[in-house]
């Protein structure tokens, strides 16, 4: 321990040795070979380390960063050792020189140890033809899914059509037998004749519901889209109910998106919709709408003073075709949330509910201010491809 001691203690201390061209027959060849060529060595060792700094602070997400900066270490001293190797020439610090050495040997062994152990998620890291290959059939999947996409769309877009022509002949004459035979029918028929046309519209609607939520994200071309006059749009659309229901609406100021406008309608008039359809009785409805600028996205929120929603339901109230309430106590089909959700999963957003029962109920969404479906993904492929 007293060695040790005394070792630092005159750590800077180089009395006890000649500096090394003093140390044997140095010519001056050999001397300043040996000088050059460590200094050679340092100035490599100090650049090395530089470039894997920049790299960890530009390239973000480099895997197995911890082996980066102790293999930048182990550079650097090994290459400090070989400055300090040209410097007893002139100035024997012989005392610091071996403790940049046992400095060094404890970084390469901590080095090699990180390196044993993640070896094997070095081995699993994959190679840029890895990439290439799982990028290639990414993209033949995105072509494919899109593909898929259009044939459900037109399937569903000629399925509605076949349907909602009887469907709109069993309505009229509905509505014909009524008109003209009310008279000479029963109580119990004429009930039945409206029961009947009340279903057939619910079935036209429904069907229009899903054509609609079918169309979603089927539209490749985007606009400028001003959200400001797309929800005027939607508040004059719904005047009669606002009106009706004595409702108040404060809207923010909202920003423009390069989107494509009925599907974004879609989403803002569903969740007002909903705000005014799901209010307390005896209550008028308020209605609030924000718009916050987040990073490299926009964060909506949509608030009411509603009924509310049981945590429970949360993910529930997303699904298709998924009611929480009887069709007497609320009209509706189950799509409108739904469609909200897939407008905004497509678009690359996210979709969530803060609620309280009794209290209200808050939707909030998230848009990318870049938008980019599938579909412009299959085009850039497709693009690429032909290249």
């Amino acid at each position: 321990m007293e060695q040790v001691i005394d070792f630092f203690r005159r750590l800077t201390d180089s009395s006890d040795w000649p500096p090394r061209w003093f140390c044997g027959n140095w010519t001056d060849f050999h001397g300043w070979l040996y000088i050059g060529s460590d200094l050679m060595i340092w100035l490599a060792y100090m650049v090395i380390p530089m470039i894997l700094v920049r790299y960890l602070f530009v390239k973000k997400g480099v895997p197995l960063p911890g082996v980066f900066w102790l293999f930048g270490a182990f550079i650097l001293l090994c290459g400090l050792t070989h400055l300090l190797d040209a410097i007893i020439f002139w100035v024997p610090i012989y005392r610091i020189s071996a403790l940049i050495r046992f400095l060094t040997g404890l970084v390469s062994i901590a080095t090699v140890l990180a390196l044993f152990r993640y070896f094997n998620e070095a081995v699993g890291l994959r190679t840029s033809k890895e990439y290439e290959r799982e990028l290639s059939f990414r993209q033949q999947a995105v072509l494919e899914l899109t593909r898929s996409n259009e044939e459900l769309q037109q399937f569903a877009y000629v399925a509605s059509h076949d349907l909602q022509s009887p469907l709109k002949t069993i309505f009229n004459y509905l509505n014909l037998l009524n008109n003209k035979y009310a008279p000479q029918l029963s109580e119990d028929a004429r009930k039945l004749i409206t029961i009947s046309m009340s279903a057939a519209e619910r079935m036209r609607t429904l069907i229009d519901d899903l054509l609609d939520f079918s169309r979603v994200g089927s539209n490749v071309v985007f606009t400028e889209v001003n959200l400001n006059a797309i929800v005027s749009e939607v508040l004059e659309e719904q005047q009669d109910e606002i009106r009706a229901s004595g409702a108040k609406l404060d809207v923010g100021a909202l920003p423009i998106l390069k989107a494509h406008p009925t599907d974004l309608k879609q989403v803002f008039q569903n969740l007002i919709s909903n705000s005014l359809k799901y209010r307390k009785a005896g209550v008028s409805p308020q209605i609030t709408i924000r718009a916050i600028d987040v990073s490299d996205q926009f964060c909506f929120a949509v608030r009411d003073n509603g009924i509310g929603i049981e945590p429970q339901y949360f993910d529930r109230v997303f699904q298709i075709f998924q009611r929480l309430h009887g069709r007497h106590e609320y009209s509706g089909t189950g799509i409108g949330l739904a469609t909200c959700k897939k407008v905004v999963h497509i678009y690359g957003g996210q979709i969530w509910i803060e609620s309280e029962p009794n209290v209200g109920t808050t939707f909030y969404f998230t848009i990318p201010k870049t938008i980019k479906t599938t579909h412009h993904y299959a085009q850039t492929d497709s693009v690429h491809s032909a290249g």
